[in-house]
Order: C-alpha cells, then structure tokens, then sequence
C-alpha cells in the first residue's frame, strides 16, 4: 500500500484571518495556509476575502482599491464583488463565464475575521467562542506578532506552560509552576489541561495587577480545539482565600493562524472582567503580555532554525509536561489523515484551463 503523503494544514477548517480593526479603507493582503488573499470590507461593511491574484495577469488585487461593494484591480481596474464574481471590465472587454476571483466564506465575529479555506460547506458550528473580546463586563489588550516558525511549535508553547518559570522570570514566573503536574483530560477534538497551586510564591503579573505580594494560591486552564485555538485561563488569590479555584483573573484567547509552513500570524487577546475602566491596569496587561509573547517568538524561531539546520532529523521529544500539546499534535495529525481520505474517495473533475491570451480566453 501507498502512503497518502498528508498536507500541511487542515482546509475544512476556520482560520482567523484578520481583526476587524485591520479592515480599514485599504484592503489587506495575508498569506493563510500557504493561499495568499486579499481581505477586505465593502461599502455596506461586509467583510470579504478572495484570492490575491486577479485571474487576469495574476496581479495582486491587495495594490488595488475599494470601490463601492467590490474590489478593484490596481494593474487594469477590473472589479471583483465579494463572492469573486467580475462586475467590471473597462471598455467592457467581453471575458469568459469562468473568469472570476476565488472567494473565501468569512464570518466576521468575536472583533476577529475568519476564513474557511476548504471545499465542504463551512461549517460555523467550528469557529471558536472567543466573544469576551466583545461581551459586556469584559474589558482587554491585544496583539499580533509574525512569527518565523511553524504553528504547532506555537501550540506546544501555549499547552506548556512549565516554560513560563525559564522564559517569562520579570511577567508570568512564579512558584509552584514546575512542582504541580498537569492534569490533562483528551476527549474527541478537544484537549483540556489543569494546574491547581497552593500556597506559592506570586508572579509579577499578579503584584502588578492584583497587588498580591505574598503567598497565592494559583491556577491555569488550558483548552485546545483544532486547528489553531487555544483558551487559557489563569488566575490567583491569597493563599487559603475563598475565591473558588478556575475563577479568571485574566483569560488568553489565542489564534495561531498559519502563514506558511515555517511562518505564523499569532494573533491573541488578554481579556479580564473587572477594572474595566482601569486604563493603567490595561497598561500593565498590555506591556507585560507583549514582553512576554516576544520572549516566546524567540525561542519558537530559535527552535524552527534548529530544526531545519539539524542534519540527523531526530523528531522532537515528548515529556510527561507535554502531555497536552502531544495531544494537540495527535488531533490535529488524525484530521489531516481523515481530510485525506475524504479528499481519496471523491470524484476529480479536471481544471480546465484556457490558453495563455488568445481567443480561447474568451466565451
């Protein structure tokens, strides 16, 4: 038997493209999975993605402009609507029933834009629920970093928080990291991990925002969903208080959106519900989060370059703090192996391709 070699992304997948924030008067140019698109809002306010090469002369439609509902080339001012089909070609040049823009489905949600990549009908039930962002009573900062290294070493950052003792010493070090195993549950797509401890030494995330000086105790929620979502939910209070365990001091809502194989668009939130209106405590998120999320873009391009210049090849190993991300790893891998299959059993219809200018171009 053949070995079916596996892609390197998931397709039948939401990806988050994009803050609504970054949708201004521009359109906005972002490789996703390899796919370079063009992501923009229209006059009415509907965000959109298509392809970045205009089926033209495969110019990227991103060096062209807004107008009204569509977008329009920058090389010859041939317009695309969002479901990329050309309403304008100047001097109403006739084209043919086949010329138009890829389009993406996009749902615009949770102050994020997001992007479905595959063939099968998007399925909304899979985006992820990321609606502190917006909700009342939450408040937060946010970021986006690019990132030179592959997703998944992202994902293993995140679902390992025992590095924050080693990489993260001035914001979210602190005692009794290293010392509590995590607990670790894997059930279907999702992986949920807990770290509950008692009486340790506080982190400098916690002085500063919480003025907590002395002893804590101290939690971390970890959840995974494929293909690139991860909540984490970290909290403190005084050693022996009564805030129950779990309650969030601050709630991470991370996207690590692949660019390339060995590229990431990281996208995160730090959302909290109380001092809504604390624009210093806001500050200190802000500031610390940024600091620490450097740190580990870092060690993540340290690895990737490590990887790729490592002759023997060795795969990674796993340790039993790993546990989570080994599991992130497995769901994802399972996946692809089933999108695979699905992608086998299906019938193939050959592309059809006109000849490069010429009347067959032409309906």
């Amino acid at each position: 038997m053949v070995e079916t070699k596996l892609g390197p992304f998931l397709r039948n997948q939401w990806y988050t493209a994009a803050t609504s924030a970054e949708l201004a008067e521009r359109p906005l140019a972002r490789t996703i999975c390899n796919e370079p698109m063009v992501i923009f809002r229209t006059g009415e306010g509907v965000a959109a993605a298509l392809t970045d090469r205009c089926p033209h002369r495969k110019a990227p439609l991103s060096s062209g402009a807004v107008v009204g509902n569509d977008i329009q080339c920058g090389y010859h001012g041939i317009r695309f609507a969002r479901d990329g089909a050309c309403t304008h070609v100047p001097g109403n040049a006739l084209v043919g029933r086949t010329f138009r823009a890829r389009s993406f489905p996009v749902r615009e949600i949770h102050g994020l834009v997001f992007v479905w990549l595959g063939e099968a009908l998007a399925d909304e039930t899979l985006i992820p629920d990321f609606s502190e962002n917006v909700k009342p009573g939450w408040t937060g900062v946010h970021g986006l970093l690019h990132v030179k290294g592959n997703y998944q070493l992202l994902i293993d950052n995140i679902l390992d928080l025992t590095h924050v003792v080693f990489v993260h010493k001035t914001t979210l070090a602190g005692g009794g990291v290293t010392e509590t195993p995590l607990e670790v549950e894997i059930k279907d797509d999702l992986v949920r991990g807990r770290r509950l401890m008692r009486n340790v030494d506080t982190a400098p995330i916690y002085k500063a925002a919480r003025n907590l000086h002395g002893k804590i105790d101290r939690w971390q929620y970890l959840e995974f969903r494929p293909p690139i979502y991860a909540r984490i939910t970290l909290g403190a209070r005084e050693a022996g208080s009564e805030l129950p365990f779990g309650t969030p001091t601050h709630v991470v809502l991370n996207s690590f959106t692949p660019e390339t194989e060995r590229t990431t668009h990281y996208f995160w939130s730090t959302v909290r519900p109380w001092g809504l209106d604390d624009a210093d405590v806001s500050k200190i998120y802000k500031d610390m989060t940024d600091l620490a999320f450097a740190e580990d873009a870092r060690m993540v391009e340290g690895q990737q370059a490590l990887i790729d210049s490592d002759p023997s090849g060795a795969p990674l190993v796993s340790l039993g703090f790993d546990r989570a991300a080994v599991g992130a790893r497995r769901i994802i891998t399972r996946k692809l192996e089933e999108e695979s299959v699905s992608a086998s059993a299906a019938p193939r219809t050959p592309p059809q391709r006109a000849p490069l200018g010429g009347a067959g171009a032409l309906a």
